[in-house]
Order: C-alpha cells, then structure tokens, then sequence
C-alpha cells in the first residue's frame, strides 16, 4: 500500500500534523510520502491520497479546494481530508457550523472517505477583540492540537487501508 500525505500550510502547523500523520502511517507499514501538495506530483502512483489544510476566514486555502477539484478528485483515488482550525475546539459555536460545512464541502469536492478536524496552533495569543469575536477563552494555549486525535485518526486510516 502506497499513500501520499500531501499538505498546504501558511505556519507550518499543518506541515507538522501531516507529517505525524505519515509517521503513524508508516509505523503500520504503509510506504507513506509526504510533502506539500504541487500540481505536478503524479498522484497514479498511490493507492491512496491524504490532503491537509488550514482554514483562514472559516474557508480552506482556495488553492486546496482548486487541486481538489482539479487534481485529486480526478485521479480516482480514495481520499481522506484533514483540516487544521485553532478556532474548531472551543471558539464559538457559529463558527465551528461554519468550519463543519466548509468540511464538508470539500469532502463533497474531493469525493472523500473521510474529513476530520484538527486543532492548530498560532504564533501567540490572540487579541481580546479576537477572543471576543471567535469566543476563545483568554487563557486557551497558543497550541491546541490533540496529537492523541490526531494518532487515533491516523491508524483509523492504516486499519481501512490494510483491511
């Protein structure tokens, strides 16, 4: 079994959850490539796709929702979606709805198996206004990513793809 784990990042936050994701992958002996995603990577060689993004303004990167459309869907490989959300675990329920359905949109874009959401991480903490605006408590850590979430995930993928 052979899968790709490819990703877009602004922080390398993303970067870093993907290549965990990998590992774990690997661990299961999966051969697991990971890398950013570019449009000249020859998806046909993998039994499998990976893709990760961050969501900025409660919306992937518009590049991702392109290549999935236009490149992974395409390729006619099962799929499985990771998105990275500092908001998602404890902001305000309006915007994990919007952070839900922009899952879900890609899911429906990229025909996925599956999408999950991950917590990120931000360089410091954020602004009252933003605190206010997003519902983020003022004492949230600057990173919020629940490797243990993201590990389960991960082997959830290899149980699928080894069975």
């Amino acid at each position: 079994m052979k899968c790709f784990v490819g990703y877009v990042t602004k922080t390398g936050t993303t970067k870093e959850i993907a290549q965990r994701v990998g590992e774990v992958l690997a661990s299961r002996g999966i051969d697991a490539d990971v890398a950013a995603i570019t449009v000249d990577r020859d998806l046909r060689a993998y039994d499998r796709l990976v893709f990760g993004c961050p969501v900025n303004g409660m919306k992937v990167l518009p590049d991702f929702a392109t290549y999935l459309g236009g490149y992974a869907a395409p390729a006619g490989k099962p799929v499985d979606l990771f998105i990275v959300s500092y908001m998602f675990e404890k902001g305000r329920a309006l915007w994990r709805k919007a952070i839900r359905g922009e899952a879900e949109r890609v899911k429906a874009l990229a025909g996925a198996k599956s999408t999950e959401v991950f917590g990120g991480r931000i360089a410091g903490p954020l602004p009252g206004f933003a605190r206010f605006i997003f519902g983020v408590p003022g004492d949230m850590p600057a990173d919020i990513r629940d490797w243990e979430k993201i590990e389960r995930w991960a082997n959830s993928l290899a149980d699928s793809m080894l069975a």
